[in-house]
Parts: structure tokens; C-alpha cells; sequence
């Protein structure tokens, strides 16, 4: 984690700047934060010996699901007084402020957190379509997560407060909707997996 300390002052940064000294989208203090945990869990699963492995693991995949649901924060976007009804934008600086402080930690978080999952991948023995299984799993399971998160308002630490309550709403009620933001969600994830791939691969090629 010394490498990065850089990226991990930088999210302890925003996130308290974010919670006491910004009143748009300060509620992103509290997501950032959420899908950090994560990522620092990610790495001490790859630094730590193998006799942490399976908390720190249990760890990464309860609060996996707060990196992508990060993408639906940018709906808050349509708060801002940007885009005006006559097709011109506005260039008033406090909203665009506001929309960098919104829209550059999601784009870190996400793709810095998902593209972590390659390097945990590596920790295991995994063939390519083991990998690629692992890949739709969890993206099946995050979406599930951010459904009931984003609709039922469910966070990831109730599953540790509330674990009936919160596994009842994971595996239960499938309605038309709750499926289709599933399926949806999941591809996403994949696309983003499969974009990050390609970016890497493109760099070791150069």
C-alpha cells in the first residue's frame, strides 16, 4: 500500500472534505468511502499471508458492490443547472465544480477498483474461463447488491446487522424489474471488465 499512498491520501482527502465542507453531493463522502474499503481490502488480501485470506476476502466481496454502484451517483448530475432548455450550457463555475467533485472519483474509484479484481484474480489459480466465470458471478452479484441498495435503500454493512433482512432481499422478491436492472447492471460491469482488459493489454503491447 506504500506505493499507492498517494491515491490513498487523495481518497482521505475528499472523502472528509466531501462530508464537512461541501454541501452539493456531500453524501459522496460516504460512497467514496464505501467503495475505498474495498480496494484497501484488495490489497492487504495481496500483501497479507495466505491466514487473513478468507476475511479479508469475505471483506472485499461485501463491499465490492459500492465500486460499481458508484455509476448511478452520476444521475445526481441532472441537479446541476448545466445543461440549459434551449440546448446551450452554462459556464458557471460552481456547478461545474460541482460536477468535477461528482464525476472524477467515480471514474477513479470505478475503473481503480474493478481493475484491481484482475490483480486479486492473479493471487489464485484460475484458467481463462474460470476467470471469465468468476467475472460473471460477481458482476450478477453486484448488481443484485446495488438494486436492493439503490431501491431498497440497503447498505453493505446491514448485511453484517441485519443479515436475514438483507439476504431475504438479495435472494427474494425477483420481480420483471428487479431482473432486468440485474441483467442490465451485470453487463455493464462485464463491458467495463472487458474495456479495462483491453486497455491493459494494449499497454503491454506498446
Amino acid at each position: 500500500m506504500q506505493k499507492n499512498y498517494g491515491f490513498h491520501l487523495g481518497v482521505i482527502l475528499y472523502i472528509v472534505g466531501m462530508s464537512f465542507f461541501q454541501q452539493t453531493f456531500s453524501f459522496m463522502g460516504l460512497n467514496v468511502f464505501l467503495a475505498w474499503l474495498p480496494i484497501v481490502f484488495g490489497q492487504l488480501f495481496m500483501k497479507l499471508d495466505s491466514g487473513w485470506h478468507w476475511l479479508l476476502g469475505l471483506l472485499w466481496l461485501l463491499f465490492f458492490p459500492n465500486i460499481p454502484y458508484l455509476l448511478t451517483d452520476l444521475f445526481y448530475l441532472t441537479s446541476l443547472d448545466i445543461y440549459r432548455p434551449n440546448g446551450l450550457f452554462s459556464a458557471t463555475f460552481p456547478d461545474w465544480w460541482s460536477f468535477l467533485l461528482l464525476v472524477l472519483p467515480i471514474l477513479m474509484m470505478v475503473f481503480i477498483g474493478m481493475g484491481q479484481v484482475f490483480s486479486l484474480l492473479k493471487t489464485v489459480t484460475l484458467d481463462l474461463k474460470q476467470q471469465v466465470a468468476s467475472l460473471t458471478i460477481l458482476a450478477f452479484l453486484s448488481g443484485i447488491a446495488v438494486y436492493i441498495g439503490r431501491f431498497e435503500r440497503i447498505h453493505s454493512i446491514e448485511l453484517l446487522i441485519h443479515p436475514i433482512k438483507t439476504v431475504t432481499l438479495l435472494i427474494g422478491d425477483w420481480s420483471m424489474a428487479k431482473v432486468q436492472f440485474v441483467a442490465l447492471y451485470s453487463f455493464i460491469q462485464l463491458s467495463i471488465w472487458g474495456l479495462i482488459y483491453f486497455l491493459q493489454k494494449m499497454s503491454k503491447e506498446e
